[in-house]
């Protein structure tokens, strides 16, 4: 599975892992790093969901066993922890189109 690496809040100490069932296509004269992917939204009930292009995904949010640490290099024998990871978004399911009703035609 596919994951991914956000930062949750303008902070660093709260970061999060999106992880996709699947493959996610892109052009190849595009590259993935550094790229805007989608938009992730967390209802009023904690739910997530990923909206990419013209589709939406609904997930959950998991609690990982063992946190992740994000480190940067600093010199060859220093790394300076970022942040902790300690949940995930899992998206398994296939995502659904989003349809827009067009308004009605009046006539005239």
């Amino acid at each position: 599975m596919p994951q991914v690496v956000l930062k949750i809040q303008d902070t660093l100490d709260k970061w999060g892992m999106v992880e996709l069932q699947g493959k996610v296509d892109c052009p190849s004269s595009v590259a993935f790093q550094g790229a805007h992917i989608g938009d992730l939204h967390i209802d009023k009930t904690g739910t997530p969901q990923l909206v990419i292009g013209h589709h939406i995904l609904t997930g959950k949010v998991v609690k990982l066993e063992k946190p992740f640490g994000v480190m940067t290099k600093t010199t060859d024998k220093n790394w300076v922890v970022k942040s902790v990871i300690e949940e995930k978004y899992i998206f398994k399911t296939r995502p659904k189109p989003i349809i827009q009703k067009n308004p009605p035609k009046t006539k005239g």
